[in-house]
C-alpha cells in the first residue's frame, strides 16, 4: 500500500473511463504492466459484466458475482441485461472492495463498462464507485478515442470538443481529478499532433476552428481557456508511448506532483 501524508496506509484508484472502443481494456493490462516494471504493484480490477474476453488476468473481477449472459437468459435484450448487471454490482460493493484490500497494491487500475453512460451517469454505478473507493483516492483517466474525432485525415474541431466537453462532464458527477488521454496515439500522423496540440496550448484557436459553429459552443471553449482545461496527454497501449506521462499526471492529481511513499519504493522512479 501507499503512505499518505498522515501516515495512513492508501491505496491509489486509477478509474479508466472512455466510450466503447477507446481502449480501456488494453490500457489496464499495459499500465498495470507499466506500474510493476517500475518495481510498484498494482491491482487490476475488471468492472465491466459482460466482457469475454481480457488481455490480462483481473486480480478482482465482477463477473464472478455478476452473470450476464444469465440475465440474457431471462429474456432480457442486450442492452437491458448489460443495464442489469451495471445495477446489480452495487450490490457487491463489499465483497469487490474487500478483495481488492486484500491485494494490498500501490494502486488500484480499474476497468470501467464499455458504455461510458453506464459507469458514469447511473446512480448505482456512483454508489459502487464511492464504496469502492471508499476513504483512498482516485482520478479518473478519461480515453479519447482518435476516430470520434478524426475525419478523412484531419482532426475535426466540432468532435474534438465534443470529446473534451464529455471528459468534463464526467468529473462533474464524478467529483474527482480527471487527465484526459488521447488513445491510440500510434495511429495518430505528426501533423494531426501538431494541429491537436496548438488547439490545445491556445484553446482561443480551437474556438476559432469551430468557424460557423452557433456562438454558445464558442463562448463554452472560451470559459475552458479561462478556467483551465487540465491535463490532455497522448499515449498507446501498443507502444508504451505516453505511460511515463500518464503516471506524472496521477502523481500530479494525488500527491502534488511527487512520487507516492510506497511500501515496496521503486529503485527505477
Amino acid at each position: 500500500m501507499c503512505r499518505s501524508e498522515r501516515g495512513r496506509d492508501v491505496m491509489y484508484f486509477v478509474y479508466l473511463v472512455g466510450t466503447a472502443g477507446s481502449g480501456k481494456t488494453s490500457m489496464t493490462k499495459t499500465l498495470g504492466d507499466w506500474i510493476e516494471d517500475h518495481e510498484m504493484s498494482a491491482c487490476r480490477v475488471n468492472l465491466d459484466p459482460a466482457v469475454e474476453v481480457l488481455p490480462y488476468a483481473p486480480d478482482v473481477d465482477v463477473r464472478e458475482y455478476v452473470n450476464y449472459k444469465e440475465l440474457l437468459k431471462e429474456g432480457l435484450g442486450p442492452n437491458g441485461a448489460l443495464v442489469k448487471s451495471v445495477d446489480l454490482m452495487l450490490l457487491y460493493a463489499d465483497q469487490l472492495r474487500a478483495s481488492i484490500e486484500e491485494t494490498e497494491s500501490n494502486y488500484v487500475i480499474v476497468d470501467t463498462p464499455g458504455q461510458l453512460e453506464l459507469f458514469a451517469y447511473r446512480k448505482s454505478t456512483l454508489e459502487l464507485f464511492k464504496k469502492i473507493t471508499a476513504n483512498d483516492k482516485a482520478v479518473l483517466v478519461y480515453l479519447i478515442d482518435p476516430s470520434l474525432f478524426i475525419s478523412e485525415g484531419s482532426a475535426d474541431p466540432y468532435s474534438f470538443t465534443s470529446a473534451l466537453l464529455l471528459g468534463l462532464s464526467v468529473t462533474a458527477r464524478m467529483k474527482v481529478p480527471l487527465i484526459h488521454v488521447i488513445s491510440k496515439s500510434d495511429l495518430l500522423s505528426e501533423e494531426i499532433i501538431n494541429v491537436i496540440d496548438s488547439w490545445l496550448e491556445d484553446l482561443g484557436s480551437l474556438a476559432m476552428s469551430l468557424g460557423d459553429a452557433p456562438p454558445a459552443l464558442a463562448r463554452v471553449v472560451e470559459a475552458l481557456e479561462e478556467a483551465g482545461l487540465g491535463e490532455v496527454l497522448f499515449a498507446s497501449s501498443l507502444t508504451e508511448e505516453g505511460l511515463d506521462n500518464i503516471y506524472a499526471a496521477v502523481q500530479r492529481a494525488l500527491a502534488g506532483g511527487e512520487d507516492y511513499a510506497t511500501e515496496e519504493p521503486s529503485a527505477r522512479l
